[in-house]
């Protein structure tokens, strides 16, 4: 299985890279060629629209059959053949279609690669493999940012897009060994209350409620609600501040380089101190992230900040990842880690859009003020996940002792 991990873990670094190279500068893009800040928000909420629909319908349909593995190999190559389209397009509307089938390509994959690193892990070390693996996502994420960056101030912003391509053919390439793999288990063993028969017996809504899954997926999509905003329009906001391309792209790379040393730390410390309290942390480091891009004078301000965000969201994504796992039933796993993922997703919807409108009026530093209000409101949500955590476990263990008396 070390095989598939690498083969699977190299593909996801060069599908990092390509998304980055390309999204990092799309918004740049689009003003270029006549777009208003309004219509960035609206292209970049094209694509969350899209694959926030679509991660969770494909998630649900990879747990059919040897689909996953399918679905993963597609999702790859079809990007590549949506990035280098891009670099060929010099219209808003072919922007914007691209923008919506890129939604389609990147949900094949997204959901359904973490759920092939769980199926192919012991319980125990769950949390420590999706942490190394979304090393491996951060590290193309930043190798994304800053080559694609030195990329588009040498050749031109159209040339980063074919170079995230191309790179994802690689990636394509790499991940075909996962076709030869088989899982070890369809999910992993259950925890919180919610055991596999149970959950299968009652209504996937009370399933989300009992598991305290749809507790978390509401906290993630109030945390990104706010913070994906900042990342969207944070090209934008850096050059405002005098920074170049190459400059953007390296300091937006700090983030996700912070990511690839934090990503493997949070998912060891998931196993050991609990999800949810690793999720607490990050939430409380994207409150302060969020205040203080507000109120930076210079871009090489911004750097120790995105160390911060990067922590964050490491601390994020892998206890979220992980609780998934550890809650999923059986033959819902990649269903379930979809959910997740669609609650990420649905945080980008409207706000970039909403955002972008209030930005035409007023500042970006205003707008981000206004934003830190969504990580506060999600780190107080996190708070109160804990709190029923130790009610449940408080509750569980009654039972016990009256069980035994």
């Amino acid at each position: 299985m070390r095989g598939v991990f690498l083969g699977l873990s190299i593909g996801i670094f060069c599908a990092n890279f390509g998304f980055l190279a390309a999204y990092t500068f799309l918004p740049l893009y689009a003003l270029r060629i006549g777009s208003s800040m309004g219509e960035v928000g609206l292209l970049l909420a094209s694509y969350a629209v899209v694959s926030t629909i679509m991660v969770m319908v494909l998630g649900r349909l990879s747990d059919v059959g040897g689909l996953r593995r399918v679905l993963i190999i597609l999702g790859f190559a079809a990007s590549a053949v949506v990035y280098w389209l891009l670099g060929s397009s010099n219209v808003y509307i072919q922007l914007l279609l691209l923008c919506g089938i890129l939604g389609v390509t990147d949900s094949a994959y997204r959901p359904t690669a973490v759920a092939v690193i769980v199926e192919i892990t012991p319980q125990s070390k769950v949390g420590r493999s999706i942490g190394f693996f979304s090393a491996f996502m951060a590290a193309g994420m930043a190798s994304g940012c800053l080559f694609g960056g030195r990329i588009a101030d040498l050749f031109g912003l159209q040339a980063a897009f074919k170079t995230a391509s191309i790179v994802l053919a690689v990636g394509t390439l790499s991940s075909l060994v996962i076709l030869k793999s088989t899982g070890r288990r369809a999910s992993a063993a259950p925890t919180q209350g919610a055991g596999r028969t149970k959950g299968l017996a009652v209504s996937r809504l009370q399933f989300l409620v009992t598991s305290g899954l749809l507790l978390l997926c509401l906290d993630v999509f109030l945390r990104n609600s706010g913070f994906r905003v900042v990342t969207t329009f944070l090209p934008i906001y850096l050059s405002e501040l005098g920074a170049e391309n190459t400059l953007t792209g390296s300091i937006i790379a700090v983030n996700f380089a912070s990511q690839v040393a934090f990503m493997p730390t949070m998912g060891w410390l998931s196993d050991v101190v609990g999800r949810k309290r690793v999720m607490s942390i990050g939430m409380l480091a994207t409150l302060m992230a969020t205040f203080l891009l507000s109120i930076v004078r210079s871009p090489f301000e911004v750097i120790p900040i995105q160390v911060a965000v990067g922590f964050s969201w490491a601390a994020i994504t892998v206890s979220s990842n992980a609780f998934a796992a550890d809650v999923a039933p059986s033959g819902m796993l990649g269903e379930m880690m979809g959910t997740v993922f669609t609650s990420m997703n649905l945080g980008g919807v409207g706000m970039p859009i909403v955002e972008g409108a209030i930005s035409d009026k007023f500042d970006l530093r205003t707008t981000f003020q206004i934003l830190s209000l969504f990580p506060l409101a999600a780190l107080i949500l996190s708070l109160m996940l804990q709190r029923r955590t130790r009610e449940n476990k408080k509750e569980r263990a009654l039972e016990v002792d009256q069980n035994k008396n």
